[in-house]
């Protein structure tokens, strides 16, 4: 039988709570197959040969936004970025609660130091989070428009590790945190952050 998130933290006890967004929290309705059809025509547009040689059938449109990254440096970058946020706004149909992970915030506000960390942009989650009385709860908030990598890349990850050294424990391990969220781009990003993953149903 699975696990709850409390038996979870029963038997592997921790400090800080990172949270992903989407499917997690809240979920976001929106077209996602028109995201990938106009992320990817963005990136071809910007070098189809790159696009041709490093596209691969088994890996995300963030880790395909990564290598663009790294190889032409942040203008690829930002104009999927700016797509997104467009996107994001423009598109969305509607929202809908994650009631277990919802009840799980406000029943453990005390317990846990609370963080976010999601693949969506920051400008777009926000308003949900405040609409909901919920943006104060996170010590610090990573959205892609505040990361260089996305996920799985621990570029978010390194960002709270930072936050929570600089203003809650200058010596924080590892072991302390747990990445919560409900993808295998979250557990990558766990895995590569060489923190704990709990996966959300």
């Amino acid at each position: 039988m699975r696990k709850t998130l409390e038996q979870f933290l029963a038997n592997n006890p921790k400090k800080y709570l990172i949270f992903d967004f989407d499917k997690t929290l809240f979920e976001l309705h929106l077209p996602w197959g028109e995201y990938l059809d106009a992320t990817y025509d963005i990136l071809r547009a910007y070098d189809a040969d790159f696009f041709d040689a490093k596209a691969t059938k088994d890996e995300t449109n963030y880790q395909l936004i990564n290598k663009y990254t790294k190889e032409f440096g942040p203008e690829p970058r930002d104009l999927a970025l700016a797509y997104a946020k467009k996107f994001e706004v423009e598109q969305l149909e509607g929202v809908s609660e994650c009631s277990e992970q919802l009840a799980f915030l406000q029943a453990h506000k005390k317990d846990y130091l609370y963080y976010l960390w999601t693949s969506n942009c920051i400008t777009s989650v926000e308003p949900i989070l405040t609409e909901n009385n919920l943006s104060s709860l996170f010590k610090l908030k990573v959205g892609r428009d505040t990361v260089t990598y996305c996920k799985p890349d621990p570029d978010g990850f390194n960002q709270i590790k930072e936050h929570v050294r600089a203003h809650s424990d200058p010596t924080a391990q590892l072991s302390d945190f747990l990445m919560i969220g409900d993808s295998n781009s979250d557990e990558g990003a766990a895995y590569h952050s060489g923190i704990d993953f709990y996966r959300v149903e």
